[in-house]
C-alpha cells in the first residue's frame, strides 16, 4: 500500500520539526551564549557534553527533514523559483549541520579544552545565525516572487506571509554586527523571533502544498 505525497510531507514536517524543538530542549535553559566567557562555556560543555551531542544528532535528522520538505515543495515550484527555493533549503540544512558538529566536536574532550580556544570555536558556531538568513531569504523570495505570477496558484495571504518572513530575515543579518542581547549572533533575534516566524512560514507552506502534491505526483 502507497502513502499518499501530502501523507509523507505532513508526517515529515512533523518529525522535522519535532527533531528542532527536541534539540533545544535538550540543551536546556543554561546553554552558553555569545555573552558567555571562556571558562563559561568550558564548564557547561564539561556538564553538559551528552546533550550537546544529542542536539547534535537531532541536526543530522532535522537536515534529512528539510532535504525531504525542500525535494516535494520545490517540486510544485515553476523553475527557476524551484530550483532557489531547494538551494535556500539545502543550505538551511547544511548550515545546522555545520553549527551542530561544532557544538559535538567541543563536547568531545571538554576536559582539555583552553578557555580561549572554547571561546573562538563558539564564536564560530554563533554565527550560522545570521548566515542562514542568506539561504532562508531565498526560500521566502522563490514564493513572493512567485506569488505575483497570475499564472501560478499562490494564495495572498501565503504572498504576504512570504513578504513578511523575507523581510524580517533579511533585517536579521544585521545580527553579524551584534554583540550582545537581543542582536546578538544567534541570540534572541535569531532563535525566537526568527525561528517563531519561520516556523509559522513553514506550515503556510506546507498548508499551501497538501492538496496540490498529490495532483502533481
Amino acid at each position: 500500500m502507497s502513502i499518499k505525497p501530502s501523507k509523507i510531507l505532513l508526517i515529515n514536517i512533523l518529525i522535522t520539526g519535532a527533531f528542532y524543538v527536541a534539540g533545544f530542549v535538550a540543551l536546556g535553559s543554561s546553554y552558553p551564549t555569545i555573552d558567555s566567557s571562556g571558562e563559561q562555556i568550558v564548564h557547561w560543555f564539561l556538564n553538559n557534553g551528552l546533550n550537546a551531542r544529542f542536539y547534535a544528532w537531532t541536526a543530522a535528522f532535522f537536515s534529512l527533514g528539510l532535504a525531504i520538505f525542500g525535494g516535494q515543495v520545490s517540486a510544485l515550484l515553476p523553475k527557476p523559483s524551484r530550483y532557489i527555493f531547494l538551494a535556500g533549503v539545502l543550505g538551511f540544512a547544511i548550515t545546522a549541520q555545520v553549527q551542530a558538529w561544532l557544538w559535538a566536536g567541543l563536547a568531545l574532550h571538554p576536559e582539555g579544552l583552553e578557555p580561549a580556544v572554547a571561546r573562538t570555536l563558539f564564536d564560530i558556531s554563533s554565527y550560522w545565525g545570521p548566515l542562514v538568513n542568506g539561504s532562508t531569504t531565498a526560500m521566502a523570495v522563490a514564493f513572493l516572487v512567485v506569488g505575483f505570477d497570475k499564472y501560478v496558484e499562490i494564495p495572498r495571504w501565503l504572498t504576504w506571509l512570504s513578504i513578511i518572513f523575507f523581510v524580517e530575515q533579511a533585517i536579521e543579518t544585521i545580527t553579524v554586527f551584534g554583540h550582545k542581547g537581543f542582536i546578538a549572533p544567534g541570540g534572541t533575534m535569531n532563535v525566537y523571533l526568527g525561528g517563531l516566524i519561520g516556523f509559522l512560514w513553514i506550515a503556510g507552506v506546507v498548508r499551501w502544498a497538501i492538496p496540490r502534491i498529490n495532483q502533481s505526483s
